[in-house]
């Protein structure tokens, strides 16, 4: 397939067992964590923020952001590979998010463009991605949470 990523992110949740959101799978596994299932839920309504709980221990998970909503000129190709990986023939049946560090609160929160999170909503399977782009960072301010002086 290959392409641009899309800007298109879940509208809407679906209830799985007892947890409120998509369940992802993530058959190669996320870089550090050793699970594969997770729980995709907006944290709020028209928010660009969404949660990535592990199902397996509920104690893991990211805070994940569509870039698209905060970074304008954000744009990848999607290798062939990737594509392929994820059956996504279709880049309008991608929803693209990228990990936040908010390690330091929130107010000094960084975004990892650098490596996003691409699924495809049509079989709820998703991969990170490592871009091989200078443009892009692993820790890009997020500078719409800072406080205005």
């Amino acid at each position: 397939m290959g392409g641009p990523a899309t800007e298109r992110v879940p509208e809407n949740t679906e209830k799985s067992g007892s947890h409120p959101g998509l369940v992802v799978s993530f058959p190669w596994g996320m870089p550090g964590l050793d699970c594969r299932e997770y729980i995709l839920s907006p944290v709020a309504p028209e928010s660009p923020f969404y949660f990535l709980q592990s199902a397996e221990q509920p104690g893991v998970g990211l805070i994940l952001i569509n870039p698209f909503a905060v970074f304008s000129d954000y744009e990848f190709e999607l290798e062939e590979d990737s594509a392929g990986r994820l059956k996504l023939t279709d880049p309008e049946k991608a929803a693209v998010f990228c990990t936040v560090n908010a390690s330091r609160g929130m107010e000094s929160a960084t975004v990892n463009l650098m490596a996003p999170i691409v699924i495809n909503m049509e079989n709820l399977v998703g991969k990170q991605v490592v871009l091989n782009d200078k443009r892009y960072s692993l820790r890009t301010p997020l500078a719409i949470m800072r406080k205005k002086k």
